[in-house]
Order: structure tokens, then sequence, then C-alpha cells
């Protein structure tokens, strides 16, 4: 076992802003040397805005107080087990660290990796846990490849754009509703929502609603695309979701046309996507829309 100490960060003590820097450049080292990001943008925000509402930060400190290692656990929904991501200091690995972090996490975490067959996926079969999950990376050409379908709204359906100041508590509302049986999508609160609409890549004209054209305010279906970065050439189906009483219609895959209308008439080259191996009816729609599997990242569990 490394001879590292774990801090624990949680609501009482929060993270320092000097902590939450240490372990952004951290993740930057995995990054450069894995070629994949060990953490997530949930779990890379919690961090920047050193958040500790239902997340604990652990850190791996040397007896020199360098950080080595760090990993974040984040309770889950009822009756969901919590979610983790973990990440060692390239120079330190196989030395103990990420054992030492993950026996500080509950013992029915799901523990991210961001890689097939990369090092965290290592770390984890490794370290006996076994894939409980699976999350497909999709993606495909907005110039060329398999044509999508013009998209087709049911009578009495119409098409605008997110309102900052208006929409808000709606599609809180239905994204929670849409997303209730999802761990991390159908748990966002109104401070998530707020600190992704500060991001820099944040873009109401990409944020695409249906609703009903007697109830403008009421929210059946959007599609929440994303530019990260805002001047790049790949554009994200980042949510995509309809209320449940609005189901059946066929909003799904006409919101979604609707989204990778828009991106590519913003000049956009590509277009990725994630979705989870269980949900068949995205994945269906997804790939009868010319989406591909680029990457598979999983979650691992203790047996």
């Amino acid at each position: 076992m490394s001879d590292v100490t774990i801090e624990r960060r949680g609501a009482r003590p929060s993270l320092t802003p000097a902590e939450s820097h240490a372990i952004l450049r951290l993740a930057e080292r995995a990054r450069d040397t894995d070629s994949s990001a060990p953490l997530s943008e949930q779990f890379r925000m919690s961090v920047e805005s050193r958040d500790g509402e239902g997340v604990s930060h652990f850190l791996a400190y040397t007896a020199e107080q360098a950080l080595v290692g760090y990993a974040q656990s984040r309770s889950g929904g009822p009756d969901e087990p919590a979610s983790a991501e973990l990440v060692v200091d390239p120079d330190h690995r196989g030395g103990g660290v990420g054992a030492a972090l993950l026996a500080q996490l509950p013992m029915d975490v799901r523990l991210w990796s961001h890689e097939s067959d990369g090092p965290a996926e290592g770390f984890a079969r490794g370290q006996g846990l076994v894939p409980v999950r699976e999350l497909h990376f999709m993606g495909r050409s907005l110039t060329s490849g398999p044509p999508w379908p013009a998209a087709t709204l049911p009578e009495g359906y119409v098409v605008r754009r997110f309102e900052p100041g208006r929409d808000e508590r709606e599609w809180l509302r239905v994204n929670a509703a849409a997303f209730a049986h999802h761990p991390e999508q159908g748990a966002l609160a109104m401070p998530d929502l707020e600190q992704r609409m500060a991001q820099p890549w944040f873009d109401p004209g990409g944020f695409i609603l249906v609703v009903p054209a007697d109830e403008p305010g009421r929210i059946a279906a959007f599609h929440w695309t994303k530019v990260d970065p805002p001047n790049g050439r790949q554009g994200e189906v980042y949510v995509v979701g309809v209320a449940p009483e609005r189901q059946g219609l066929g909003l799904g895959k006409a919101v979604t046309v609707l989204g990778l209308d828009h991106l590519r008439d913003e000049g956009l080259e590509q277009v990725v996507l994630y979705v989870d191996d269980d949900n068949s009816a995205a994945m269906h729609t997804y790939r009868t829309l010319g989406f591909e599997d680029l990457q598979v990242h999983r979650q691992f569990a203790r047996p």
C-alpha cells in the first residue's frame, strides 16, 4: 500500500480554491498522458464549484503534501448506488494510490472508466471490479454519410428556443420526469442548470424546445445541443428529453433531427452523443439517424 494520506472534503469542510485548482491540474496531467479525460463534466464541475452537496472529495497526499491522487463520490438517486471517478498522477501509478482511494469509497459504489481498455478500466479490473453499466459514445458526420429525415411534428406543436429567465423551472420539471430513472441527468437541480448556463459554450439558440401551440410555456420535448469549445468543429447532442405524458407522439426523433439541422446549419462537421446501453429505444433512434459507436465507457462495481 502506498504511503499516502487520504483527506476527505464534503459540505463541511468543502474544497478550498487551492485544492480545486490542484485537482484540475492533476486531471489535466492524466488527460495528457492517457489521451482521455479522467473526470466527466458533472464531476469536473463539482470540483470547479467546490460543491459538497451529495458529493465527497478524496485527496491523496504524499508526506511532502504533494497531491498524487483524487476520487469523487456522488450519491445516487433513491435506491441508487453512488457513482465515482478516480485519477492518479501518471508519475505515481502502480504504488497503491488508486487502491487507497478506492478503499475510501462506499462499498456499493460504481466507478467510471471513460476509455475502453484504458488505464482506468485496467485499474478497475485489477482491483476485482466487474462492469455493470455501459455508456456508448457515438458520432456521425454532419456533412456526409446517410442523410437524416426532415423533422415532422404532430399537429398542435411548435418549435421555439429556450429563454433564460423564463424556462428554467419548467425545463427542470420535464428533465426530472424524463430521466427519473437516470442517476445523473435526472438529479439536476437549479444550481446545476445555472452553472451550465454560465459556461462559455452555453447558447440558448441551440437549446431547442417543442411546445404545445396553445401552451407555449409547457415543454413537451427538448434538445439541448452543445458546441465545446464554442469555436470548435464538433457539436454534441447534449440532452434530448420528452415529457413522459407526451411520449409515443414521435417527438423524440423530431426534436433530435431539429438539433442535427441546427448543428449542420452552424457549419459544424461532426456531432457526438452519449447514450446508455440499456436505453434501447434511443440506441435504435440514433443508429437509424446514422450514428456509430466511437467508444464505450463503463461503470465498474465490486462483485
